[in-house]
């Protein structure tokens, strides 16, 4: 699938590669007790904003959570902090 431009209407900035073998975390939804695994990440930031969005997404880009910074620095410290693999960012040609 295509790494989209925008997600929640947010200009991606930076993503990593999205394949299903990913495995950044999960987020589980209580409500439907169901575990969906966090297969790719997104840097993106609303237009008028100069605050930094880190989302969470599924296999197919769908934003399962996300999480507000005051720097682009700030959003890459959390997934380090966060996440036992190694990231690779890739920048968005949009």
């Amino acid at each position: 699938m295509t790494v989209p431009i925008e997600l929640d209407g947010a200009k991606v900035l930076y993503y990593t590669d999205n394949q299903i073998t990913n495995d950044y975390g999960y987020v589980f939804y209580q409500e439907h007790e169901e575990k969906v695994t966090v297969t790719a990440l997104a840097i993106a930031q609303y237009d008028g904003d100069n605050r930094f969005y880190l989302f969470s997404c599924d296999v197919d880009w769908n934003v399962i959570s996300d999480t507000l910074h005051d720097s682009l620095q700030e959003a890459i410290d959390c997934v380090i902090h966060s996440n036992n693999s190694i990231i690779l960012w890739n920048a968005s040609d949009g």
